[in-house]
């Protein structure tokens, strides 16, 4: 077996985590991260906004691609929770020095990326009614949300890939090369979503076909990456097979972390369905629904912000977990924290002043703005309380323990709101009132995950230490 390293030696494009700079080290992976997760949310925005530009059906166009966007979040959260999986396990290889379990992993995650890309195209094609169903998507614009939902679905198997492959080389700290791709991509996108919206009329099937070659193109600049100059996590293709180890390994830390990802879009499609009904008519209610649906798109982006750190913590405590360091591994917790305060924490504040001027980039009616607006002043000033949250989440993930997190968001990010809809919100039916269940929420979440985090890095600690007097004590023997 190798050591570390030997396995990180002179790889300029990945951030060394066992030794030098934590600050240093997990900026140059949180910023990365934190930009490319907000460019695939302002996908959504792009789309919305050329359609506001191009629409002639008095803003349903618009109302129908927002309504998606929380289902979207549902059904592709659990995949993209496997690949952060993916990441941990990967990373934890690397910090053990282990070559063999690097390889086999990123084989067993390729592969897997694909099969559950298609898995995930069956369902939305086949049930795109049924969930936008659930949420009572507006009649008005139900329709062209259906088709929408299933273009976009059509893409999945790209999706699926280009997100474990971002996940892939993460996992080794290279997070620029895949922001970069998304960048290529988004540029390609914004082009093709303007031809083909603003010059060939396709609407709803033009934003659809954007998004999709995105993800392609995507794709293909993750696989030269793998192939060419992968690094320690470069493609072996007599390993591009389902290794039973270690696919095991990821779906023990990545189906807890991907429902927990798609717990969050079921408390959020809560929420949807109680906003999808306000309102004694119709417009009011396709006002509010498409209020909300811009609002969300906003605070989608702060949500990536304040998540941003903690996508790179978990490679971070993972791989110092798997060399047996867990004083840097907490270091590096307390450092994300930080960032995540300065960045979730300025820009949520910016977002809630100024919530009136984004939200008229989408829509020039003013009762849709008063609605996004309402949504905003709340969420996006107290965004960074979910940051925090995640990033004790992230830390609990790269020691091997997720099911911590889910279970604290099932409880306090989706068991508590059915209630808070049912039984509290309709003796206050003011929606500011309703969308404080968020915040109440992620705080009472850290409260529970700290009350696992703490001893759990103890016993670790207590653990290597053992271990550490072990060794010495056989080396003095010898």
């Amino acid at each position: 077996m190798e050591t570390a390293k030997t396995l990180k030696m002179g790889r300029k494009k990945e951030v060394n985590m066992l030794s030098g700079s934590i600050m240093k080290g997990v900026m140059a992976i949180a910023i990365p991260i934190m930009l490319m997760n907000v460019l695939q949310s302002l996908f959504n925005i792009i789309d919305m906004s050329i359609l506001k530009i191009y629409d002639t059906d008095g803003g349903y166009s618009v109302g129908a691609v927002g309504a998606c966007g929380t289902l979207f979040s549902f059904i592709t959260g659990l995949a993209i929770g496997i690949a952060a999986g993916a990441n941990v396990v990967i990373a934890k290889y690397i910090g053990m020095g282990d070559r063999d379990g690097v390889n086999k992993s990123v084989g067993t995650a390729l592969v897997f990326s694909v099969i559950s890309g298609v898995v995930l195209l069956i369902i939305g094609v086949v049930f795109a009614e049924f969930f936008l169903g659930l949420v009572n998507c507006p009649t008005k614009f139900f329709d062209k949300a259906v088709l929408y939902f299933r273009l976009y679905f059509l893409g999945m198997p790209f999706f699926t890939f280009y997100n474990f492959a971002a996940a892939i080389l993460r996992s080794a700290g290279d997070s620029k090369r895949p922001m970069i791709y998304l960048t290529i991509g988004g540029v390609v996108k914004v082009a093709l979503t303007f031809l083909l919206v603003g010059v060939f009329k396709m609407e709803i099937v033009g934003v659809s076909i954007a998004t999709i070659s995105t993800w392609i193109i995507t794709s293909f600049l993750d696989v030269v990456a793998l192939t060419r100059d992968g690094g320690v996590v470069a493609v072996n293709f007599k390993n591009l097979k389902i290794y039973g180890k270690q696919l095991k390994e990821m779906l023990r830390i990545g189906i807890p972390t991907g429902l927990q990802q798609a717990l969050y879009s079921v408390a959020n499609l809560v929420i949807a369905g109680a906003v999808n009904t306000y309102g004694s008519d119709e417009i009011t209610r396709a006002n509010a629904s498409t209020g909300v649906s811009i609002a969300n798109n906003f605070d989608g982006i702060l949500y990536q912000i304040a998540v941003g750190p903690s996508l790179a913590i978990m490679p971070y405590v993972s791989q110092n977990v798997g060399a047996k360091n867990m004083k840097r591994a907490k270091e590096a917790m307390w450092k994300g924290l930080l960032i995540t305060l300065i960045f979730a924490g300025g820009l949520g504040a910016l977002s809630a002043i100024f919530s009136a001027q984004l939200s008229s980039i989408m829509t020039s009616n003013p009762e849709i703005i008063k609605f996004s607006q309402q949504k905003m002043m709340l969420i996006s000033s107290t965004y960074f309380i979910c940051g925090i949250n995640e990033i004790f989440g992230a830390g609990l993930k790269g020691m091997g323990k997720p099911m911590v997190p889910m279970i604290a968001t099932m409880i306090f990010m989706c068991g508590i709101r059915f209630p808070w809809v049912w039984f509290i919100y309709p003796l206050f039916p003011n929606l500011t009132f309703l969308y404080t269940i968020w915040p109440i929420g992620w705080i009472l979440s850290i409260i529970m995950v700290l009350c696992f985090l703490i001893p759990t890095s103890k016993k670790l600690q207590q653990k290597f230490e053992n271990e550490k007097q072990e060794k010495d004590k056989e080396v003095d023997v010898a």
